[in-house]
C-alpha cells in the first residue's frame, strides 16, 4: 500500500497570465518528495556556507582586532624600552663621570693623608710647619665653561656594555682603595691620638703664675746650713695660696705630708716622667685622681723645710731628678 502511494501520479496546475496556455504538469509523489528534499538540501546547504563565512569574517575580524591591539600594545613596550635603554645609558654615563669624579677626590685624599703624616710627624719631633695644600693634578684639571658641538655618533650596545664594565671596574677598584683608605686614616688617627696623648703627658707647662726662679737645678748653698748642696728641682717664688697646676696629664700616686717636702702631690705621667709639687699650703687632689694637664692641684704655700712662699717643683725621669728648666716654656 505504501509502494503503491508513491506511484500515484499528481498534477501540477500553472496557470499563467490572462490569454496564455495553462500548463500542467504531472509527476509521481516520490519524484515530488526528491524534489521537495533536494529543494531544502540545497537552501540548508546555502545557509549553512553563509553562517560558515559569516562566522570566519566575524572570527577574522576579532582576529584583526586583537592583532591590532598586541601591535600597538608591542610598539608601545618597544617605546618604553628604547627610553629605558637610553635613560640607563644616560645613567651609566652619569656613573662613569661621578667615578672619575670619585677618583680625583681619592687622589687629594691620598694627598692630604700624606701631608697629614708629614704634619703630625713635624709636630711630633717639635718641628711643626703650616698646612700647605698642594693642587692636585685632578684639583687643578677643571675645565672651563664654554660651547660643545659636532657631529652625533649613536652608541652601539658593544660600546655601552664596554662602558658599564669599565665603571663596574672602576667602582671596585674604588670600593678597594677606599677600605684601605679608612685603614690608613684610621692608623693615622690611632698615631696622632698617640702622640697627642704623650704630648699631654709631658712635662710642658709652667706650674705656677709666678715666673720667678729663686733657686735653680743643680749645685747651691743650702739656705739653712750655707753649705754645698745639690738641689734636685727647681725654686719658683709666689703668693701665698696661688694656685698650683699640673704641668702634664697623669695620675696623683702620692699625696701627703712630711717636715722636709711639707704638703706636697706627686704625678705619674707615663713614660718614666714623673713630677713633685712641694711645700704647698694645701693639696686639691687624692691618690688615684686622674688630673688633666693645666688642672689645680694644690696651693702655693710654705710648709716643710722652707724659708718662704715658693713651689719647689721637681720631675723626675726613669727614677732620676733632671733639670726642669728644657721643659717649660719661655712664655
Amino acid at each position: 500500500m505504501r509502494f503503491k502511494w508513491f506511484q500515484n501520479k499528481l498534477t501540477l496546475v500553472i496557470i499563467p497570465e490572462a490569454n496564455e496556455r495553462v500548463m500542467r504538469v504531472k509527476m509521481s509523489r516520490a519524484a515530488l518528495c526528491a524534489v521537495t528534499l533536494s529543494l531544502l538540501f540545497v537552501l540548508g546547504a546555502a545557509v549553512f556556507m553563509h553562517a560558515a563565512h559569516f562566522h570566519n569574517f566575524v572570527s577574522s575580524r576579532s582576529t584583526q582586532s586583537r592583532l591590532e591591539d598586541q601591535t600597538s600594545r608591542l610598539e608601545q613596550d618597544l617605546t618604553s624600552k628604547n627610553k629605558t635603554i637610553e635613560q640607563l645609558q644616560n645613567e651609566i654615563y652619569q656613573l662613569s663621570r661621578q667615578a672619575s669624579e670619585v677618583r680625583s677626590k681619592m687622589e687629594e685624599m691620598k694627598q692630604l693623608e700624606q701631608e697629614l703624616k708629614e704634619l703630625s710627624s713635624a709636630a711630633g719631633t717639635g718641628g711643626g710647619s703650616a698646612l700647605d695644600l698642594a693642587a692636585s693634578p685632578a684639583a687643578g684639571a677643571l675645565a672651563v665653561q664654554g660651547g660643545m658641538g659636532g657631529p652625533a655618533h649613536p652608541v652601539t650596545s658593544q660600546q655601552v656594555k664596554a662602558l658599564a664594565k669599565e665603571t663596574r671596574a672602576s667602582f671596585s677598584t674604588l670600593q678597594q682603595e677606599i677600605g684601605e683608605l679608612k685603614g690608613k686614616w684610621m692608623q693615622s688617627r690611632q698615631t696622632m691620638l698617640e702622640k697627642q696623648e704623650r704630648a699631654e703627658r709631658k712635662p710642658g707647662l709652667w706650674p705656677t703664675r709666678s715666673r720667678t726662679v729663686t733657686s735653680p737645678f743643680g749645685y747651691r748653698k743650702d739656705p739653712f746650713t750655707n753649705k754645698l748642696s745639690f738641689h734636685r728641682g727647681i725654686d719658683i717664688a709666689g703668693k701665698m695660696n696661688d694656685p698650683v697646676i699640673a704641668s702634664a696629664k697623669g695620675t696623683a700616686v702620692t699625696v701627703g705630708y712630711d717636715k722636709f717636702h711639707g704638703h706636697h702631690v706627686v704625678l705619674e705621667h707615663g713614660n718614666g716622667l714623673r713630677t713633685w709639687y712641694m711645700h704647698l699650703n694645701e693639696a686639691l687632689v687624692h691618690i688615684g685622681d686622674p688630673v688633666e694637664r693645666g688642672q689645680q692641684i694644690g696651693k702655693l704655700g710654705s710648709t716643710g723645710r722652707s724659708t718662704g712662699p715658693h713651689l719647689h717643683y721637681e720631675i723626675l725621669h726613669d727614677g732620676k731628678s733632671t733639670n726642669p728648666k728644657p721643659y717649660l716654656p719661655e712664655s
